[in-house]
């Protein structure tokens, strides 16, 4: 079955590349009608270069798409908090993401199109810093986000369609613009590569029909691979890396910011994730795969990754995470610093030794922690002063800015404002007000996000009747 995105013709260029990404989009719902587990096998041509530059990417997607039915464990006896506020649809009250959008995709400022911007093609935007980058990698990897929504938001795209083959033209000059611009083997190659695996790990989520029980493929290592690829975690943390080119690098480093920073992001998303059946939260992920609760090793991983990126003078992995954060935080639809707010503590997990998950251990950089039930990043790291200094210049500049300014103090709803504010000076060419509060809040107020993801705490408001396509 010819396609552009599994077909072998995707990096070859040319003027019909935009018209085949649209065919791709126009037959999803013929595809779900006509789904079978072979469906990945023959959507993908054998000389599909996905995988080309990105290594780690290659043939990952396929591999995870093609199991047999008795390669899945599910959830059984976890308990699995589902207790959240409801999502609501696109729309956001926010300009400043819209401000960007519009450059590229002529839309009305309205709320549902601040909404898309917001969400859909912020979700690039806003993690990235715009000014260190290349800046049509960066509007490229954006563009993946809007296009990839055909599939992820397949049942609720609404007017969506007005843009569909904008944003066709501009993946297809983005795949053209890294060949003709960048240098083979550069790393601008490897993140719009991941780009690629990540749309069709996107594709292939949606075919399948909805899922009626959580289940996880029988490889943990691939199941948590597969994960950084489809959430754009690995495509993400690649392009992150660019901003302080010189720095360490590697594919193990790439894998392991990926995965704290996603984790971020599953946090905040896993009741919803639980309530949708939706098997690629790391949480849930981990958490079915070893019939016990995973928070407690996932949160011993990203603690010990960031403290070990403060001793190794190495704020990147710490950015990347913070804006995951914050961004979540922003985004209208989620709703999640309602959720931050109105949570009651949770009532405590198992017990579970923090090294208790061989694959963490291995895909984790950092050594083991001296105190591994200290779960505070200064505690973990041995340079100290760094992280003071770090935290420091957040309060410095909290101190000083009438747009961020009681950041440290407010609670989660009433720092919405000053992220709005934080995105403005963002869209003018600033990044330092989102960057503040990002590492921030890495650094020193992770407790509700932690609480987000354990099963034990509660939401403290009624959560009423969701409609399933919202979550």
């Amino acid at each position: 079955m010819e396609t552009a995105l599994f077909g072998k013709r995707l990096y070859d260029g040319g003027g019909d590349l935009a018209g085949r990404l649209r065919a791709d989009m126009d037959r999803i719902f013929e595809l779900r009608r006509r789904w079978s587990p072979d469906l990945a096998g023959r959507l993908y041509d054998p000389g599909c270069p996905v995988g080309r530059y990105d290594k780690p990417s290659r043939g990952l997607v396929l591999a995870e798409n093609t199991l047999p039915a008795q390669a899945w464990h599910t959830a059984a006896a976890l308990e699995l908090a589902v207790d959240a506020p409801a999502r609501l649809a696109l729309g956001s009250p926010h300009e400043p993401v819209l401000t960007v959008f519009k450059e590229f995709f002529p839309v009305p400022s309205t709320d549902f199109w601040r909404g898309v911007a917001e969400q859909l093609y912020g979700f690039a935007w806003c993690v990235v810093d715009q000014t260190r980058l290349c800046p049509q990698c960066v509007h490229g990897s954006a563009a993946a986000c809007v296009y990839g929504a055909w599939f992820d938001y397949h049942h609720f795209t609404a007017e969506l369609s007005d843009i569909a083959e904008d944003s066709c033209r501009e993946m297809a000059a983005y795949i053209d613009h890294v060949h003709r611009d960048h240098a083979p083997g550069s790393r601008e190659h490897a993140v719009m590569d991941a780009w690629m695996a990540c749309l069709q790990a996107l594709y292939l989520d949606v075919l399948h029909p909805k899922a009626s029980q959580i289940a996880v493929g029988e490889d943990k290592r691939r199941s948590i691979r597969y994960r950084t690829v489809n959430s754009a975690g690995r495509a993400l943390a690649l392009l992150t890396s660019l901003e302080r080119p010189d720095g360490l690098f590697s594919d193990q480093l790439v894998e392991a910011a990926g995965f704290a920073g996603m984790t971020m992001h599953d946090a905040c998303d896993r009741r919803h994730d639980n309530a949708a059946h939706e098997s690629h939260n790391f949480f849930t992920l981990l958490s079915v795969h070893n019939q016990a609760e995973g928070l407690i090793p996932v949160r011993r991983f990203c603690v010990d990754l960031w403290a070990w990126a403060i001793d190794h003078d190495m704020l990147w992995p710490i950015l990347f995470a913070g804006r995951i954060l914050v961004w979540n935080v922003y985004v209208t639809r989620y709703q999640t610093a309602l959720l931050l707010d109105q949570l009651a503590p949770p009532s405590g997990i198992a017990a579970c030794a923090p090294y208790a998950d061989a694959v963490l251990n291995r895909m984790n950089p950092a050594p083991r922690a001296a105190r591994p039930d200290d779960y505070s990043v200064r505690g973990t790291c041995r340079d100290k002063a760094a992280y003071d200094r770090l935290v420091d210049e957040c309060l410095e500049h909290f101190a000083e800015c009438a747009g961020c300014g009681g950041y440290e103090t407010a609670g989660w709803q009433e720092r919405t404002a000053r992220l709005d504010r934080g995105h403005g000076r963002k869209a003018a060419g600033d990044s330092a007000c989102v960057d503040r509060m990002a590492v921030f809040t890495i650094l020193t107020q992770l407790e509700r996000v932690w609480w987000a993801a354990d099963p034990t705490a509660r939401y403290k408001r009624p959560t009423g009747q969701w409609d399933p396509y919202l979550v």
